[in-house]
């Protein structure tokens, strides 16, 4: 078993890839850090089962295996929605990654549904990591005017959003609602306990795509590949409350 971390890297992923093909590994699964299908199609030519976790990749055919975005993006911005927020903003990952496009995707398809103008400069892209979300929730606040809600597109996102908040002396929940995707591991709900969550089924996207991986290297694999979609949990906490009345 060899782990390996892109950090979101095109650059790291081919130098890895590069690697694990002359290692000759038996089998692969992949996060791809783009939604290219370069990466796949490398390792396929080289005769290598491979096996695509939390992303979806259009142009290739792989076998998938991901978390439901845009089913997650939509249940929380609902859920905002129905609190009485209408100016939502989301702060997200880059913008070439498939989980990117598919929570705007479900953000929007929410938005639509309830009448709500669906405005693209409240739609800001930057990186999956707590300084990103620092930087896109200080952007965010700058608007005019400034939305009460903010869904983050992972829950590292989430954690800047609130430390931005918390700088701006913006209190959570009685002044804005912040939501994320992804729980946090049980030592940080030590810190922040009240995240409302969009939750993905991580483990047991592990043991799916695991299994698709072990079908691959069996003597007599399946013909047709397979897209596995697995619903998220909307755990409700206390980051998000009723809008606030001026």
């Amino acid at each position: 078993m060899i782990f390996c971390n892109t950090d979101e890297s095109q650059d790291e992923e081919d130098k890895y890839l590069q690697v694990l093909l002359q290692k000759q590994v038996d089998g692969i699964l992949l996060v791809p850090a783009h939604c290219s299908p370069e990466s796949i199609d490398l390792i396929q030519k080289h005769g290598t089962p491979v096996v695509v976790l939390d992303r979806r990749v259009p142009e290739a055919s792989v076998d998938e295996v991901r978390g439901d975005s845009i089913g997650g993006a939509y249940q929380l911005t609902r859920l905002l929605l129905s609190l009485g927020h209408r100016l939502i903003a989301v702060i997200n990952g880059p913008q070439d990654v498939s989980t990117s496009v598919d929570r705007v995707s479900g953000y929007q398809q929410a938005l639509h549904e309830a009448g709500v103008a669906d405005n693209p400069a409240y739609v800001f892209y930057g990186a999956f990591t707590q300084d990103s979300g620092y930087e896109l929730t200080c952007r965010a606040l700058a608007l005019d005017p400034p939305p009460t809600a903010i869904v983050a597109a992972n829950n590292f996102l989430g954690i800047g959003a609130l430390k931005a908040l918390q700088a701006s002396g913006i209190q959570v929940p009685d002044d804005f609602s912040l939501a994320s995707f992804d729980d946090l591991p049980q030592a940080l709900l030590i810190s922040f306990p009240f995240f409302t969550v969009a939750s993905q089924a991580a483990y047991e996207m592990g043991r799916q795509a695991t299994q698709l991986l072990l079908e691959r290297l069996a003597k007599d694999p399946p013909e047709l590949y397979q897209e596995v979609i697995l619903p998220c949990e909307i755990i409700v906490r206390a980051s998000t409350g009723p809008v606030k009345v001026n």
